[in-house]
């Protein structure tokens, strides 16, 4: 009986030193599948994985660290960002670096979609962060029409810009005024 065979590659790190490892799909001479994994053989599989071991050495590579690098770890103290959120903070310096793009998607959940933190602020501005929000809101507007070469209306919202900075700088002096 023929085995379908089925290419992996398996890669660590570099680029250039990847192994081909040969799986087969298909049972040998028409075991079931059942029939294949009912005779578990543990002294088989240690020297397949020995074999491994020794092909992937030779190539460089390490495979503990392939196979069992399901979660991003901090190469100097070693947690996972499951460690990290059940502890509450990093473990060193490194963590920072290595899960910089996982903490930014978290922040920007836990903020609602904003990286930059606001924190409280008076009552009595609540009419300036309006102000300022519209503005950065249009300037967004603004970029994506001159991107999409929308001239005339890109003028139109430039002038909103420069009215509503206007009312912006006049709030601001009244504010000193006061």
């Amino acid at each position: 009986m023929y085995r379908q065979e089925k290419k992996q590659k398996l890669k660590q790190g570099q680029p250039e030193k990847t192994m081909d490892i040969h799986l087969y799909q298909d049972p040998i001479h028409g075991q079931s599948d059942e029939q294949w994994h009912e005779g578990d053989d543990v002294e088989g599989t240690f020297v397949i994985q020995q074999i491994l071991q020794h092909l992937a050495a030779k190539h460089g590579l390490n495979v503990d660290k392939m196979m069992y690098r399901e979660e991003k770890r901090c190469p100097t103290c070693q947690m996972t960002l499951k460690d990290i959120a059940h502890v509450g903070k990093f473990g060193c310096h490194d963590c920072y670096d290595t899960f910089r793009d996982d903490v930014a998607d978290i922040v920007r959940r836990v903020q609602g979609g904003h990286l930059e933190h606001s924190g409280k602020y008076p009552k009595s501005s609540h009419t300036k962060r309006a102000l300022k929000r519209q503005i950065e809101e249009k300037r967004a507007y603004l970029e994506t029409l001159v991107a999409q070469q929308a001239f005339e209306e890109a003028a139109v919202v430039r002038d909103e810009i420069q009215a509503l900075e206007a009312t912006q700088q006049s709030e601001v002096s009244k504010h000193h005024d006061a």
